[in-house]
């Protein structure tokens, strides 16, 4: 029997559901405190990403194993248009395929299609030297990082002793 191929496509809004679902296990992994997932929001921000943007699936006979996408918005200080990479996440199963550097570059694609630079400020929750490896990889260049102060204030182990020594 031969191997099935997976084939690296745009999303299509039938697919919605599917990259919810496949989203949802990213978020399951994560170990650090972000705000919570509200299903409705999740699928009309995926359509819109479809609508306005450039959503890429990894389909491997229908199953949504990967996915990736850019939308597009103007920082607050400009009159300019950027691309937002807003995910990139692959079924841990397939993460050794070289699925991420495909959905990368079908995200860089469009992008060059449309001219617009690409930010992308990806949230791996506690595993930064993961995305700081496959961005270097992918030949992004680094402007910064995204920090996260949990709700509960900081966490007993990592807060500051601001009491005087005796």
């Amino acid at each position: 029997m031969a191997e099935k191929k997976v084939l690296i496509r745009p999303a299509e809004p039938k697919d919605c559901v599917n990259i919810f679902k496949l989203l949802m296990k990213g978020w399951n992994e994560q170990v650090v405190e972000y705000a919570p997932v509200d299903d409705l929001r999740g699928y009309l921000w995926i359509l819109s990403i479809i609508q306005e943007g450039f959503l890429a699936v990894a389909d491997l006979s229908g199953r949504i194993v990967g996915a990736a996408c850019a939308s597009p918005f103007r920082p607050a200080w400009s009159k300019a248009w950027m691309l937002d990479m807003e995910f990139l996440y692959i079924d841990p199963k397939f993460r050794a395929d070289g699925l991420a550097r495909e959905l990368l570059r079908a995200v860089e694609n469009w992008a060059d299609k449309v001219n617009l630079p690409t930010t992308f400020g990806m949230q791996t929750g506690e595993r930064v030297d993961t995305k700081d490896r496959l961005m270097k990889i992918a030949g992004f260049e680094y402007t910064g990082g995204n920090f996260l102060r949990p709700a509960s204030g900081q966490i007993e182990e990592e807060a500051v002793d601001n009491e005087p020594d005796d």
